[in-house]
């Protein structure tokens, strides 16, 4: 079975390397960390991941324009968005869908349980 790919939207340097650690070392996955919305658009055109971890978090100025290309990206090739937000709680399921997205993850979350959290929001039950 071949490991899944996650392209990782992070703009905080810190927070970027300990989401790569949980996701690479605890669910066996190819992490390919960015630090912004619009290097992600560019990378999407040259690679498919799996799925897309996004956090809305963003100084970039044109973040809802990249934002609405990259999930204009993932609905083409079918790849899923998780979102990462403090206000995770403020959406419903319908919501996140009916935006484009597969999901959140509340902020600040459990290190030890973000790739289990990740696998169930995707439907993947702990594969690698």
């Amino acid at each position: 079975m071949s490991t899944k790919s996650i392209l990782l939207i992070e703009y905080e340097s810190q927070l970027r390397e300990v989401l790569k650690t949980c996701l690479s070392e605890l669910g066996h996955w190819k992490v390919t960390p960015l630090n912004s919305v619009s290097q992600g658009v560019e990378l999407c055109r040259t690679t498919r991941p799996d799925a897309i971890i996004l956090d809305t978090s963003t100084p970039e100025m044109d973040a809802i324009l990249f934002i609405e290309q990259l999930k204009k990206y993932s609905m083409i090739h079918s790849i899923p968005i998780l979102l990462m937000s403090s206000r995770a709680s403020w959406f419903t399921s319908a919501q996140l869908k009916e935006m484009g997205f597969a999901g959140v993850i509340a902020k600040p979350f459990n290190p030890a349980t973000l790739s289990h959290q990740v696998s169930t929001l995707l439907g993947w039950n702990d594969e690698t």
